[in-house]
């Protein structure tokens, strides 16, 4: 039996240019599909440029499925059902978890300083070959707080990134293009964590990832994974005696909703929670930030839906399809 799924296209400007190692972003967009008639589920679909093929109305009509518009359909159907069910996604006694402010390339330190007047106090800092300095300025000026690098797979060496082991870092993401031994050089010789990142597409890449050395924990993000085998990939992650951390795309609430869902149950690592409007110039959900903290949504099925007028606002295209 088919199901009509309503898609909204979003082109939200960012509040300052988003640069890493693979380039420079300065709007986001990514579709907000809603599943159902009567009680309806949400899902957010972010591909990232250059990361993920981009979605196109006229292709997803013809029946195409790129990885992330099928991870947001997967979340849809989640939160759908458990809305029906008015039961939550899931069921956790962690009701607030400390944000973790991911920082790009673009003034690092200056970013990093308005963060933690803002009370946060976790951090993921985007580095680069040629740009890793800026790691060290910030543990020098910021010596409580926590730290995490994302590499983004640029090095292809573990040579500038020995001088971290004198940066406190509690975790690199996805440094290098494979796991080979320029990872277990890094790990062994620095006793930092090494976590997957853009390496985690599917269950199958799970289990390759799960039986490397190099590895401590993987990066699960239910905006390219989907619901279903983020959870999944998480309980897979645990029997492997691995560490698990939820993070996003930098999305909209809807998508951030779904990772801080997922940072909520237990045993996950420094998960990447933050709110949209952090990054985007305004969020279509409403926020669930203070005091450095983000609100675990609540009730039931996701616990957040978009604001009908934010969604009018920075909608660019729509389109009604149907899915079997």
């Amino acid at each position: 039996m088919s199901e009509r799924v309503d898609v909204f296209v979003l082109e939200i400007p960012l509040r300052v240019p988003w640069t890493t190692a693979m380039g420079t972003v300065t709007a986001r967009r990514v579709a907000l599909v809603r599943l159902g008639d009567d009680v309806v589920g949400w899902g957010e679909a972010p591909p990232f440029p250059g990361l993920d093929p981009d979605l196109d109305l006229e292709e997803l009509r013809r029946g195409s499925m790129p990885p992330t518009f099928a991870a947001a359909i997967d979340q849809a159907r989640a939160d759908r059902d458990a809305r029906i069910a008015d039961l939550p996604l899931t069921s956790s006694e962690v009701a607030h978890i400390p944000i973790s402010f991911a920082v790009g390339l673009d003034d690092p330190v200056g970013r990093v300083a308005m963060a933690v007047a803002g009370g946060v106090s976790r951090l993921k800092l985007k580095i680069a070959p040629g740009a890793v300095r800026h790691v060290m300025s910030v543990r020098e000026a910021f010596p409580e707080v926590v730290i995490g690098v994302d590499a983004n797979r640029s090095f292809t060496t573990p040579d500038e990134l020995l001088a971290l082991s004198d940066a406190d870092v509690a975790y690199a993401e996805e440094p290098f293009e494979d796991w080979g031994r320029s990872a277990a050089v890094l790990a062994e010789t620095t006793g930092i964590p090494l976590f997957s990142d853009e390496s985690l597409r599917s269950l199958d890449d799970l289990e390759v990832l799960l039986a490397s050395d190099a590895i401590a924990g993987i990066t699960i993000k239910p905006g390219r994974l989907g619901w279903t085998k983020a959870l999944q990939a998480r309980e897979a992650a645990m029997a492997a005696g691995k560490y698990w951390r939820a993070s996003g795309l930098l999305e909209t609430g809807i998508g951030r909703a779904y990772a801080d869902r997922l940072a909520s149950l237990p045993g996950g690592f420094l998960s990447d929670v933050a709110p949209a409007d952090a990054y985007l110039v305004e969020d279509v959900a409403p926020t669930r930030a203070g005091a450095g903290e983000i609100v675990v949504p609540t009730g039931a099925g996701l616990g957040v839906t978009p604001l009908p007028e934010r969604l009018e606002e920075f909608t660019v295209a729509r389109a009604t399809i149907q899915i079997s």
